[in-house]
């Protein structure tokens, strides 16, 4: 989708961490939007921020977890703005620490954010897309979708969800007028699990494989959308060396993970995870 002045995104997850992001980066495009995100979270300054760009904005709270709600966001968003040229699903929810510490709630939620309302959200909108001959579905993975990832396990199953679901869309409709994306952040510095952890975290706060700004994240939306990229890794330092590894040789890429700047990191991260637990109870 070469231009993306005059049309239309729903993006979920908007009102905060890398949803702003990649809403001012679409905005930016001359693209319309309707934003979505829990009741409690905050989308009237973004919305208003983004209204002084120049384009139009709709926002209205959701919870992805329940079906209905994401069926009737969807006519919410098609009523207010008019078809949905552009889907970013971007919200997502994640538990840390150790897997065997981890709850059955914890688990379910992550999946059904993560995942299943992916899935759902494009299963509903994409018929839509090929009627009109046109449409992109963005879907925000992560580094932890393409790599063993200790501490964040299911958090990185559901993501690896996320990169197989995309590429096996890429491959099934292929010769379609619709894109399917998959954007692949590594650890993302002032917003989002690192952003809010990094205080908390003891010691170097500068992982192994660095970090990145989150609108290095918006801009890789624009150009997946512009130039129909199935994949995109947004990592400050070379990964995809370790990555190909993970693909024909996982066992050795799991020994990778677990040397010792790898494995110090990320049970640090899990200590800082616990503080910031302390005064912000996760959500369930």
């Amino acid at each position: 989708m070469k231009e993306l002045r005059g049309r239309t995104a729903l993006i979920t997850g908007a009102g905060g961490g890398l949803g702003a992001y990649i809403a001012r980066g679409l905005a930016d495009q001359g693209v319309s939007l309707a934003l979505t995100d829990l009741p409690e979270a905050p989308v009237d300054g973004l919305a208003a921020e983004l209204r002084a760009r120049g384009v139009e904005v709709k926002h209205a709270p959701a919870d992805l977890t329940d079906r209905e709600e994401r069926r009737r966001l969807l006519a919410w968003a098609e009523d207010a703005l008019g078809p949905i040229d552009i889907l970013v699903n971007n919200a997502g929810v994640e538990f840390g620490g150790p897997f065997l510490e981890s709850d059955g709630e914890a688990l379910e939620l992550t999946v059904a954010v993560n995942l299943l309302a992916t899935m759902d959200l494009t299963r509903m909108v994409v018929p839509g897309m090929l009627d009109r001959r046109r449409g992109h579905v963005v879907s925000v993975a992560s580094l932890a979708g393409k790599v063993p990832t200790p501490q964040l396990t299911s958090y990185s199953a559901s993501k690896h969800g996320v990169v197989g679901f995309t590429a096996s869309l890429r491959a099934e409709l292929g010769d379609a007028p619709v894109g399917f994306s998959a954007i692949c952040p590594g650890l993302v510095n002032r917003v989002g699990m690192f952003g809010r952890l990094e205080p908390y975290i003891d010691g170097d706060a500068d992982p192994p494989m660095g970090t990145v700004p989150p609108e290095q994240v918006g801009a890789a939306v624009v150009r997946a959308i512009r130039e129909d990229v199935g994949e995109i890794i947004v990592n400050r330092r070379p990964i995809k060396p370790i990555i190909l590894l993970n693909g024909v040789a996982p066992g050795v890429a799991a020994r990778v993970a677990r040397l010792r700047p790898m494995r110090d990191f990320m049970e640090r991260m899990a200590r800082a995870r616990r503080r910031y637990e302390e005064v912000s109870p996760p959500r369930r």
